[in-house]
């Protein structure tokens, strides 16, 4: 798999129906993680409790630390859940691959109570919807074509890496995580403040996955204004990608254009210059709004 010094991955695959139906099981297979977040964990105001990270050197997601702090993990090519001790030590493995949504929350719960975690409250409601999916039907979770499981979560490698990159140079910018409910991953930059010091100003960054704007994956950069002009705004033109406005207060740069690059360097520069650019331009304006 080849990658450069800055550890991205080369994204080879076009985005099509059997690497959206990958992703969409990813995404199911992630909100095991969430549920012990929501039913483990003390509940956060912010629902923080139910996010998670990418490891790239395990290519898993991992939750956060439950009671005694085990966490559960995904290992995205190939959806076996992992039970960690507080070392990060394999305790058990559980595919999901050949199981229902609920023949894998049952095996989960299981385990969980005989590590001795306390599962009494331990459920599979979400508080959320996502996209339904055959396997809310009852269809089984399916690892036919490994290869497009590993490319999506060569997406998630990229981001974790480009983007804690970015966040570590922006005061106020929040760690990079995945949140269950979008699937996307993402940091949150509190911009400024008001005379009450409330945030009045914010910047997003991250990756999302496919939804009713953009039918593939990409890379987005957000901002919000309490005092934002509700003339249309005219930004100069990103290095990649696009801005979206008025449609959408941010830009895009979505995956089919990133593939049409190689080496992986070459990708790297792309959304590194859709990042420096865009933050470029929004800093600027919201500093003057």
């Amino acid at each position: 798999m080849k990658k450069n010094e800055n550890n991205w991955k080369l994204q080879t695959l076009p985005f099509g129906d059997e690497m959206k139906n990958a992703l969409q099981q990813q995404h199911h297979a992630a909100q095991y993680l969430a549920l012990a977040g929501r039913h483990l964990i003390p509940q956060q105001p912010d629902d923080s409790n139910t996010n998670m990270e990418f490891i790239p050197e395990t290519g898993m997601l991992v939750g956060n630390s439950l009671s005694n702090g085990m966490k559960i993990g995904l290992q995205l090519s190939n959806l076996k859940l992992v039970i960690l001790d507080a070392t990060n030590r394999s305790l058990k493995t559980i595919s999901l691959n050949g199981k229902t949504k609920k023949q894998g929350f049952v095996e989960l719960k299981r385990n969980l109570s005989a590590l001795g975690i306390d599962t009494t409250s331990f459920t599979d409601q979400l508080h959320y919807e996502i996209p339904r999916n055959a396997l809310d039907e009852g269809a089984v979770f399916s690892v036919k074509h490994e290869k497009f499981f590993i490319e999506n979560m060569i997406y998630r490698n990229n981001a974790q890496g480009l983007l804690t990159e970015i966040a570590l140079e922006i005061k106020n910018a929040s760690a990079v995580k995945i949140w269950p409910h979008h699937f996307d991953t993402g940091s949150f930059v509190s911009f400024s403040k008001n005379e009450k010091g409330e945030v009045s100003q914010t910047i997003g960054l991250g990756l999302a996955i496919p939804d009713s704007m953009v039918s593939v994956p990409y890379f987005y950069l957000s901002f919000w204004s309490e005092k934002q002009k509700k003339d249309p705004v005219d930004f100069p033109s990103l290095e990649a990608g696009k801005w979206m406005m008025p449609v959408w207060n941010g830009a895009i740069l979505d995956v089919s254009e990133i593939v049409k690059a190689s080496p992986a360097n070459e990708q790297y520069q792309m959304v590194k210059s859709f990042f420096i650019s865009g933050m470029n331009t929004v800093t600027s304006y919201l500093r003057n709004n």
